[in-house]
């Protein structure tokens, strides 16, 4: 028997991905390869959606007749088709597709073989396979960061005839388009989310040049904040130099209960190690410096960035990120953050020198006698 031609395909896939191609041409170019070189009835590649929620892994029995055998899945949010090759819409976008007791909707964590899809009868997908015309089946997961982030299947029309050498050049080609997928998506997406925290930092910037309103550009700055982090809402509190507590003065996206809580006692020093530290609380229901814990947790806030309002190495206030869920700060979102927060630092003292010189002239002006009359 004549070995299938392997590094053809490979190439052409490779030179489509060099030249710069789209990258969903790429993905179809290569799910067609692949048909066509295992002369396989088809293939689709899913990969996890950007929004997708990863939920903790299930493993399940999956019933062959008179024999079982068990796989562990990964459960997400929501696997995205992103291309298609040899299979009817009917089969690819059947309601089944997207249901949770279908094995084409979850990552598996291993390659996974049924060499006769006829020993399957009682499994959900058994009968839009047998609709399809499809003998066997063969998925496994694509890893990308040190994540199973996507899932391929090969289906035939007879029973299970593809040896390792097929399921290796199928694994390597559907891997290397998919990789030039997520890495193109994760760039695209860095660089639109960095565009995002540019056009909010010039926002939140033109507004404090051009208004000394001070209310106006604290509750900009923390609008701003919560939408391009995604956060589930933003504070800023301000310190009462009398009390050393810290009074809400702006904030966006939590509950009127929410806003009720405080005022919130200063726990930093003055040692000026210490002053400027950013803090993140990973954990609210475990870590001790949390104030506030049941209204915290009532809130679904799940981890909290603090980042101190610093001017001339003096705290004057605290701007508050709180998050919901898995949410994490990357680096990127801490630097906007405590840009956005040291701008918002200057602005508050530029409008209280502001206030003070106002005050003060017109104390002059009462001293001379000058009472605003012309007389």
């Amino acid at each position: 028997m004549i070995s299938p031609d392997y590094l053809s395909p490979f190439a052409e896939a490779n030179r489509a991905i060099c030249e710069g191609a789209d990258e969903r041409k790429v993905l179809n170019l290569v799910t067609r390869l692949v048909t066509e070189t295992l002369k396989i009835k088809g293939c689709f590649i899913k990969i996890k959606s950007p929004e997708g929620e990863h939920v903790e892994r299930q493993t399940e029995a999956l019933d062959f007749g008179r024999s079982s055998i068990r796989v562990t899945f990964s459960q997400d949010k929501k696997l995205e088709l992103v291309s298609s090759f040899g299979l009817s819409e009917d089969f690819i976008y059947s309601e089944l597709s997207d249901s949770p007791e279908s094995i084409f909707s979850r990552i598996p964590e291993d390659t996974f073989v049924i060499r006769d899809i006829r020993k399957m009868e009682k499994n959900p997908d058994y009968k839009a396979m047998t609709a399809e015309g499809i003998g066997s089946v063969l998925l496994f997961p694509i890893e990308v960061y040190e994540e199973n982030v996507s899932m391929v299947a090969l289906f035939d029309d007879k029973i299970g005839e593809l040896t390792r050498n097929d399921v290796k050049f199928a694994r390597a080609i559907t891997s290397r388009a998919v990789v030039s997928f997520i890495v193109r998506r994760s760039m695209y997406h860095l660089l639109e989310r960095e565009r995002q925290f540019l056009l909010s930092f010039q926002e939140i910037s033109s507004a404090i040049n051009s208004t000394l309103n001070i209310k106006k550009v604290m509750q900009l700055a923390v609008n701003k904040i919560t939408s391009v982090l995604g956060a589930r809402g933003t504070q800023i509190r301000l310190l009462d130099a009398k009390t050393q507590q810290l009074q809400l003065a702006a904030s966006y996206g939590l509950s009127k209960e929410f806003l009720k809580i405080g005022p919130i006692k200063k726990k930093r020093g003055t040692d000026e190690k210490i002053i400027d530290k950013i803090i993140v609380i990973h954990d609210v229901k475990t870590d001790p410096r949390i104030e506030f814990r049941a209204e915290i947790i009532k809130e679904n806030i799940h981890k909290i960035l603090t980042i101190p309002l610093i001017v001339r190495k003096k705290i004057i206030g605290e701007l508050t990120i709180f998050t919901g869920g898995d949410r994490s700060f990357g680096k990127e979102e801490v630097r906007f953050a405590n840009a956005v927060a040291q701008q918002c630092a200057f602005a508050i003292e530029n409008s209280r020198m502001y206030q003070r010189v106002k005050y003060e002239f017109q104390q002059l002006l009462v001293d001379f006698g000058y009472n605003g009359s012309s007389a």
